[in-house]
């Protein structure tokens, strides 16, 4: 090999996140070329030494936990409401199913005294009366037990999440409060 590798470089690109090509921008080399210098194959070319220093210097003087930046208050005020309205939405939605489901189950309790009366000993059954139960069979699928305990989980975690928003927005102001008052 010609050079020893450069482990500085596999370094940089670690600690702020970048792929060779990201690396490469910043020093204004290829993904190639970052891979050869990285592997010792290559050395570092002499233009890319100020842009790897500056790099270099920028990771010395990073702490390696910065302090997070500050919640973005609008937004999640907007995903609380966008929440708060969908378990609303929801509510309405379950309040609906219980009648539409009760229906359907009637008309499939029905069928054998239907399929009786219209369809005497084996004899072959109405069309209406397949349509009929299929139609019933459908609507338990969109608005039974199983459909409205799958929606009130989904409720129950809209509601959960507009509640935890409300938490995050809660000690967000306090210390914003906090940070506001001089002591």
């Amino acid at each position: 090999m010609a050079n020893e590798p450069i482990t500085l470089l596999p370094q940089l690109r670690a600690w702020f996140g970048l792929s060779q090509a990201g690396l490469g921008k910043c020093l204004g080399l290829g993904k190639a070329m970052v891979s050869q210098v990285e592997r010792g194959v290559r050395r570092l070319p002499l233009r890319a030494s100020l842009p790897q220093a500056a790099l270099t210097l920028a990771q010395q003087a990073t702490p390696p936990e910065p302090a997070p930046e500050a919640l973005n208050i609008a937004a999640l005020q907007e995903q609380q409401l966008a929440c708060q309205h969908r378990a609303q939405q929801m509510e309405l939605e379950l309040s609906r199913m219980p009648g539409r489901a009760t229906w359907a189950r009637r008309r499939l309790a029905a069928l054998p005294t239907l399929t009786a009366v219209v369809a005497p000993a084996g004899a072959t059954p109405p069309a209406w009366l397949a349509e009929f139960a299929e139609e019933a069979r459908a609507e338990l699928v969109r608005n039974g037990s199983t459909t409205q305990a799958l929606l009130k989980a989904r409720q129950a975690a809209m509601v959960a999440e507009a509640a935890e928003i409300g938490r995050l927005l809660a000690t967000a102001t306090t210390v914003k409060t906090r940070g506001s008052n001089p002591k």
